[in-house]
């Protein structure tokens, strides 16, 4: 099927539609000195960041205690409402594109409505019935969030290109036709040929839907869109299950440690340093906390991520002796001066270690960490977590093959560097 052109519309469709311009596409990947305990208690308001990491951790289990994929996302979406978070337009369209794919999948579903042919005496006349709701509302939600983008996708994610591609292809020059039209299942439209032709042939809003949905259908089950989607998928949770062994050695090797969360970002002026130009600022920051004496870090995670204000950030996660340290705050504080210092910011931290902060987690993975406090390690699981699920669905193209979920060297590797002890041969 070619481009689709209007010949009748609704009495209000005049009233409602807007001029939209061809909605994106995204070209196929290739393959797939600890001080007095201060509490600050207007960090947030000076940073003017939230802990991104923290708020999807809280809502994911406040609204499900079984989680699956589409709850994962849909509780982000939630988030944007009630945090009032501005979420990336682009990050919204990946979002409804695999929201609609999983409903696809969930319900086996070739098609949207189904012809109910009446009976004799049937006063109802011949009429296209919709079976899945929940998919026309998707598609809606898909199609909205699409015509909000003011930039090309940067963004790779799969599903986002088989749904872009199958609208395109079934309505290559004007997909969000659709999306005033899908409550007129009735409705004709004529098609018009790659020449930009207009033939005599007809299609319903029915058929056309049905097509894409189709379309979306037999995309899914396509081999290599398989395999893409899992490679990416199965590295982003071998990355997690890396980094739970690491927190499982430091368990075993420290009997108590102190948690310390620190958000860096990046300043206003600061905004278009690159993932290398973060990454070697941030790597200063932890050289200096390594050769501290008077800090003494026994273990760090960080993941570099793009935010949903379209930058670069970095979440922290520091671990100190237990036994040395006390002041969980002063250390936030301190960690996030030497970042401001480093990249001459003005507060471009979030210390999640605040009391006014940490009264915000039911989870709580922060301050003291007894080795035998297995709820306090079961919340540092939740966090890790977080730091790498969303790469399971969606990455940024700059981020495509950059390790952004890191940790320290193992405590075990660690006590075997250096020059070897050759006195125990003599």
């Amino acid at each position: 099927m070619s481009f689709i052109e209007m010949d009748h519309l609704p009495p209000n469709f005049f009233e409602v539609a807007r001029k939209l311009e061809p909605m994106q596409t995204v070209p196929p990947p290739e393959e797939l000195e600890p001080s007095t305990e201060v509490e600050v208690e207007t960090e947030e308001a000076l940073s003017k960041q939230v802990d991104e990491v923290g708020i999807n951790v809280e809502q994911d289990h406040a609204y499900s205690t079984n989680v699956d994929n589409n709850a994962e996302l849909r509780n982000l979406l939630t988030n944007n409402l009630l945090f009032k978070q501005q979420l990336d337009p682009q990050i919204v369209s990946c979002i409804y594109a695999i929201l609609l794919c999983n409903e696809i999948k969930k319900q086996r579903a070739t098609y949207l409505y189904r012809w109910i042919q009446s009976k004799q005496k049937d006063l109802v006349p011949d009429h296209w019935e919709l079976v899945y709701p929940e998919l026309s509302e998707l598609s809606q939600s898909f199609l909205l969030a699409t015509k909000k983008l003011n930039t090309p996708m940067q963004l790779k994610c799969e599903e986002f290109g088989l749904v872009t591609a199958t609208f395109n292809q079934v309505i290559p020059n004007d997909p969000y036709i659709l999306f005033d039209l899908v409550k007129f299942p009735n409705f004709p439209l004529n098609v018009i040929d790659a020449n930009g032709i207009q033939t005599d042939h007809e299609k319903s809003v029915a058929v056309i839907s049905n097509s894409i949905i189709e379309g979306i259908f037999k995309g899914l089950k396509d081999p290599k869109f398989v395999q893409q989607v899992n490679d990416r998928r199965k590295m982003a949770r071998r990355r997690e299950k890396n980094v739970l062994i690491y927190i499982d050695k430091l368990r075993k090797k420290y009997s108590r440690l102190l948690g310390i969360r620190v958000d860096f970002y990046l300043p206003a002026d600061k905004k278009h340093l690159t993932h290398k130009e973060i990454v070697a600022h941030f790597h200063t920051i932890l050289q200096k906390l390594r050769r501290s004496k008077s800090m003494l870090l026994k273990g760090y995670v960080w993941k570099l991520e793009q935010g949903v204000d379209q930058a670069l950030h970095v979440h922290g996660f520091f671990f100190f002796c237990g036994s040395k340290h006390r002041e969980d705050i002063s250390l936030g504080r301190m960690i996030g001066e030497m970042w401001d210092k480093q990249i001459d910011g003005k507060h471009s931290y979030f210390n999640c270690n605040t009391s006014k902060n940490r009264k915000k987690y039911k989870y709580d993975a922060l301050g003291v960490i007894n080795r035998a406090d297995q709820t306090k390690y079961d919340n540092i699981v939740k966090v890790i977590h977080y730091f790498a699920k969303f790469e399971q669905y969606v990455l940024h193209s700059s981020l495509e093959r950059v390790k952004t979920l890191n940790t320290g060297v193992s405590p075990h590797l660690r006590d075997r560097m250096g020059r070897p002890n050759l006195t125990k041969h003599y």
